[in-house]
């Protein structure tokens, strides 16, 4: 399995090149020092304007309502013929607030054909709370079902490094870099620009 780096130009806008790749099944990794959510947030809302169902899992209380309904309403604005509340409605969004609920909910979720998007899947695995150990095995599990999920549909998973106090935690976004199959580096986010999500 090979992987391929990618640094992304900065203000990251899904074109439709790059939402093709995002509906091949396999395991997907957008990362950097930050956590790439806006990113994959745009390109989510992007593929549920052109009718696909999304399922979101949330691993580090990252969503914004808010910033996806503006992008809904601006991809209609741009062209899209669903509507803000139908693209809103093809994102099913679940939320899980330690790692452990994070792995019990990718290890229950049956394989299906719909894009599967995770945000900020290490934040709990940080926790200093939890021993390396036990982060790293159960990270080892979470990622075999994420492949077994990407093996039916797309599953594109955000990450960041870890902090300072936690750079012991390295090694799982190394594990989870040798894993994807595809994997884009993020630069630093820049000051927020009005958001111009594009359909073509």
């Amino acid at each position: 399995m090979t992987s391929s780096l990618v640094s992304s130009p900065a203000g990251f806008q899904p074109q439709m090149p790059m939402l093709e790749q995002l509906l091949q099944p396999r395991l997907m990794l957008f990362w950097g020092s930050h956590t790439p959510t806006r990113a994959l947030l745009q390109a989510l809302t992007a593929l549920a304007a052109l009718g696909h169902t999304v399922r979101l899992f949330d691993g580090g209380n990252r969503f914004a309502g808010y910033f996806v309904a503006r992008a809904a309403r601006q991809l209609r604005l741009a062209g899209a013929r669903a509507t803000p509340q139908e693209t809103l409605e093809r994102i099913h969004l679940s939320r899980a607030f330690t790692c452990f609920q994070l792995a019990q909910l990718i290890e229950n979720t049956p394989a299906s054909p719909e894009p599967l998007f995770v945000l900020d899947l290490l934040a709990t695995f940080y926790d200093q709370s939890v021993p390396l150990r036990d982060a790293e095995r159960l990270l080892a599990t979470t990622i075999s079902h994420l492949k077994r999920l990407a093996a039916v549909a797309p599953v594109v998973v955000g990450a960041r490094e870890p902090r300072p106090q936690v750079q012991d935690r390295w090694p799982l976004l190394d594990r989870l870099q040798t894993a994807a199959e595809g994997i884009w580096l993020l630069p630093t986010p820049q000051p927020a620009e009005p958001l111009q999500p594009r359909l073509l």
